[in-house]
Order: C-alpha cells, then structure tokens, then sequence
C-alpha cells in the first residue's frame, strides 16, 4: 500500500485486533462447547454460530491478503497465517489464489454462474452447486493435505482439467511459494491435533461446527461477484445487507469498491461506494445464485496483470 493510503486511509488496527481476539476466542468457546453437549439441536445452533464467527475471520484474512490487517509486515503476515489456522488453509497459497482472482476476474476461467453455448450445461450446474454446497470450501483441506505430504500432486492434469481450479493454481509453483505453503500446511495439520488433545474436542461436533462453516462460506462466496459485468475491475457488487449483519461482514459485501480500491482498508469502503438501484441485495443475489448458470455471449475481458494489490 502507498504511503499516502496509510495516511488518508488509516488501517483500523485496534478495531482489528479487537475482532481477531473476540473471534478467537469464540473459536475455542464453540468447538468445547459441541464436544460437551448432549443435544443434536444444542449442536446445531453451536455450529451455526461458529459459521458466523468464521465469517469476520475470513473478512480479516482478506485484509492481510493485501497486506491491511496490521501496517507491520510481520505482524500482519503472522496474524494472517493464524487466522488462516483456524480456517483450516495456508495463508500463502490463500493469498495467491486471491491476488490472482483480482487479475483474473470475471475472465474465462473464472466464472461460476455463467456458460457458453459449446459448454455442456448440466456439467456447469453441477460445477456451480458442488462448489456452492461445500466443495469449494472442502477443496481448501485437500490442498492442505496435498502441500503437505506430496506437493506436486497438486498441479496433477486432473486438477488442471479443470479450467477454474487451474486458473487459481497458475503460477503458484513456485519454489519459495511451494516450501511456504508446505510447512504453513504442517502447522495447519498440528493444530488441529494439538487442539484434538487439549481440549478433548469431539469428532462429531467438530465435523458439524466446520462442515457448517464450510456450507456458508462455500455457498455465499460468489454471491459478491455473481451476474456483475465482465470486467476485470468493475466485475462485482456493493450488495445491501442489513445493518445488523454489517459488524459480521466487515463490509466485505461492499466488493466492487474493494476491487475498484484494493489498497484501501475495509473500514473506509463505505466512503467509495454510491447510492442507488444499483445497489442489489445481498440475499436477492444469493437466491439468484441457487437457481443456476446463466448464457453468456460476452466476450473475455482484458486482463490486467499489473494492478497494484497490496
């Protein structure tokens, strides 16, 4: 980021802080609190509040993604990789696969809810729902375990078959990138049973508590970019959501005045979006998304490779 954002666009360090410990600490909170209860209905509300709690987590990931969590580059590094612990991936290979959507948006390879007429279209359906229901989430854990045991398994032809998943992985394989992404894999992995041990978590609760969060990220996180222009830049949506919602999505659902301002902290979006019917609803969206891709005729748009990220 420029010297000037930080000055007129200060990164809201305390209130960040303020969300990752609250955050954390739920964290814990829930997944003792599944493992020790009785009630398969008890289990679901506890699950469902540890799918919200994942959502400002995300938010956060995103923020050190382009290096905005913490002005401090180890702090804000470091921060990243325990919140993408929690979330069960590696921060690098997290913030590769993001920076490259910012250049690859809304391109060919990058479209979910959209095909073209020589596309098989029950194959496109099935793409979007899998994705929606979980499997984009769940994809997340099989990189962990691939980077983490036998990396180049993870650019196989069968992965690259798949022209969205390659587009992701492109120019992730590099040597630094690779050895990053393995031993932020192993701490992910030692995490996870160190946390087994210590707080004797059951695996019941903490399939249901992570399945659930991995329905609701899975199924909303097109939602910001679904049906918008194609265009690099201007390819999403300052979506509507109500007030209450807002502390929970950290204005994340302001996205085209992210990607149109990708160095800017979320806590000043607000300030670069404009009112109008333009404006769709979040929820009116995300329903629009469950009913299936859409014909296109529009054309690639240009890429972009040297926009300034971070």
């Amino acid at each position: 980021m420029k010297t000037s954002s930080f000055q007129n666009y200060p990164i809201p360090v305390f209130l960040n802080t303020i969300v990752i410990l609250v955050c954390s600490t739920l964290y814990f909170v829930l997944l003792r609190a599944a493992s020790t209860t009785e009630s398969n209905l008890l289990l679901i509300v506890y699950g469902f509040s540890f799918a919200i709690v994942m959502i400002p987590v995300y938010s956060l990931i995103h923020e050190a993604e382009h290096n905005m969590l913490y002005p401090n580059a180890w702090w804000n590094n470091t921060i990243g990789r325990w919140l993408c612990t929690l979330f069960i991936v590696s921060f690098t290979f997290f913030k590769h696969c993001h920076l490259r959507h910012h250049k690859k948006n809304r391109t060919d390879i990058e479209i979910w809810e959209l095909y073209f007429e020589d596309q098989v279209k029950w194959r496109r359906y099935g793409n979007l729902y899998l994705m929606m229901i979980g499997l984009g989430y769940l994809s997340l854990w099989c990189t962990v375990i691939l980077y983490a045991i036998w990396p180049s398994l993870v650019y196989h032809p069968y992965f690259q078959k798949h022209k969205e998943i390659a587009g992701f992985l492109e120019g992730s394989n590099q040597e630094g990138k690779v050895q990053a992404m393995r031993w932020e894999s192993w701490v992910v992995i030692l995490f996870q049973i160190v946390l087994f041990l210590l707080l004797h978590l059951s695996f019941k609760a903490w399939i249901v508590l992570y399945l659930m969060h991995g329905f609701l990220w899975s199924s909303q996180n097109y939602v910001n970019h679904a049906f918008s222009p194609r265009d690099i830049i201007n390819g999403a949506h300052n979506l509507k959501i109500p007030l209450w919602l807002k502390p929970i999505y950290l204005n994340f659902n302001v996205h085209l005045a992210h990607h149109q301002n990708p160095t800017i902290p979320w806590i000043h979006l607000p300030k670069f979006i404009k009112s109008g019917p333009e404006r769709i609803s979040f929820f009116k969206n995300y329903l629009r998304l469950w009913k299936g891709p859409k014909l296109t005729h529009e054309g690639n748009p240009v890429v972009i490779e040297d926009l300034p990220l971070t």
